[in-house]
């Protein structure tokens, strides 16, 4: 039986706290024993769920290896530091997950929109031969990137919490579009400086922003299409692509497996078949918004 590989990232789109790259290693002949658990995507999964499955995961794999990428790693890639950028950080995390596991077949969870482009790039930091895949969605239809998912969710909340706990404040989802988490970054930005991902041009922009006006109407600042357009961006993985707004009203109009309208009020709207809903619905209220 080949020994299978599954990697996955928790809390890529965030202003604060770290970004977690798992990898799984397990034999083929239990790939059945993680559906059984009820393994899946992390995001559709409640909290207690993924707590619930983390060891049972841990149990059933024969390796498994964890990367914690704190925002300043973050911050070197996505200011072009060694001719990197998020998507070529997230890579180098991937490839030194499966140089260490070392298995027969590898599938991967794609952060861009042309996984071919991505696995080519991630090949040539190998040092092991596999049998190497990518794909948008992997986490949602390949099992054992579900349990890496859940590693890696698991990790980043334990992470998350330790930081909640040091500042002593409810910062909301951490993306900069959440009313709270702006709060959080025009009061403590100065304060906390190292759980925030200061490259992020949302973070600029809200720091800019804090030093002219008060930011308790957030979704009425002109900043808000700027900050939201950004967090937005995570969508693309999932085949989500910016189209043209039709109203005045409207902050931003995505097109994928459903259509996506953010309105001024930052309220979502999201139309198409059920099942598509439901999940890119978890994945938006993860980010903090709220969805009809």
């Amino acid at each position: 039986m080949a020994l299978i590989c599954g990697i996955d990232e928790a809390g890529r789109g965030p202003v604060i706290g770290p970004m977690v790259m798992a990898g799984v290693l397990v034999d083929e002949k239990d790939i059945q024993k993680l559906k059984d658990i009820g393994v899946k995507d992390s995001k559709l999964l409640t909290e207690d769920q993924r707590n619930q499955q983390f060891p049972k995961i841990l149990k059933i794999v024969k390796r498994y290896h964890i990367l914690i990428v704190e925002p300043k790693e973050i911050d070197r890639a996505v200011n072009g530091h060694d001719g990197l950028n998020l998507n070529w950080l997230e890579a180098h995390k991937t490839a030194e997950i499966i140089n260490e596991l070392k298995p027969d077949k590898v599938m991967v969870d794609s952060p861009t929109a042309t996984p071919s482009k991505y696995k080519d790039y991630l090949r040539k930091l190998l040092t092991v031969k596999v049998e190497l895949n990518a794909e948008n969605k992997a986490d949602l239809n390949y099992v054992e990137v579900g349990a890496a998912s859940i590693l890696a969710k698991v990790t980043r909340d334990t992470e998350v919490a330790k930081i909640r706990k040091k500042v002593k404040h409810d910062f909301g989802s951490g993306y900069c579009s959440d009313p709270k988490t702006a709060m959080f970054l025009k009061e403590h930005y100065h304060k906390f400086p190292n759980i925030f991902r200061h490259s992020w041009s949302s973070c600029r922009v809200l720091v800019e922003k804090a030093a002219q006006t008060s930011l308790v109407d957030f979704e009425d600042e002109p900043a808000f299409k700027e900050v939201a357009c950004e967090d937005l961006k995570e969508l693309e993985r999932y085949g989500y692509k910016f189209v043209k707004t039709k109203t005045a009203h409207e902050v931003a109009r995505l097109k994928g497996d459903c259509t996506i309208t953010l309105y001024t009020t930052g309220k979502m709207l999201v139309q198409g078949k059920e099942e598509n809903k439901i999940y890119i619905t978890r994945i938006l209220k993860n980010m903090g918004y709220e969805v009809s």
